[in-house]
């Protein structure tokens, strides 16, 4: 699949990442937007709507490495993620992310985020991340 306008592939390093892939990323004034686009591979059972599951995997992917890019590079793990779906997007449909690094305490990072589909919110979330090694 190539990229969307403006966008370029994304390398991803992460076996499970690659299976529900490919991501695409650009950057927004300073802001990276990681974004994919709805196959079948990722519809749920009405074969029209994108399965739940890739949605929070995509969240867990895109939060998960500003948590790491925001964080000089260090490595972390996945605490806790919650989102809400405000609408399903649908085959074709390209979801943008907009993940934002909120604060950092010694060894717990917060990260929240928007997904968007032609500007329109599909879903937010938060997210708590454990900073290996630290205590």
């Amino acid at each position: 699949m190539s990229a969307p306008a403006g966008f370029h592939a994304q390398d991803l390093i992460d076996p499970f990442e690659k299976f529900i892939g490919p991501f695409f990323e650009r950057d927004e004034e300073g802001q990276r937007v990681v974004a994919f686009e709805v196959g079948s591979q990722h519809l749920g059972h009405d074969g029209v709507h994108v399965h739940e599951g890739q949605m929070m995997t995509f969240a867990d992917a895109t939060m998960g490495c500003t948590a790491y890019w925001d964080n000089d590079y260090t490595p972390c793990v996945t605490l806790s993620l919650q989102a809400s779906f405000l609408s399903f997007p649908k085959l074709g449909d390209l979801v943008e992310a907009r993940a934002r690094f909120v604060r950092k305490t010694r060894s717990v990072l917060f990260v929240e985020a928007s997904y968007t589909v032609n500007g329109e919110p599909v879903m937010t979330a938060t997210s708590l991340w454990k900073v290996l090694g630290a205590r």
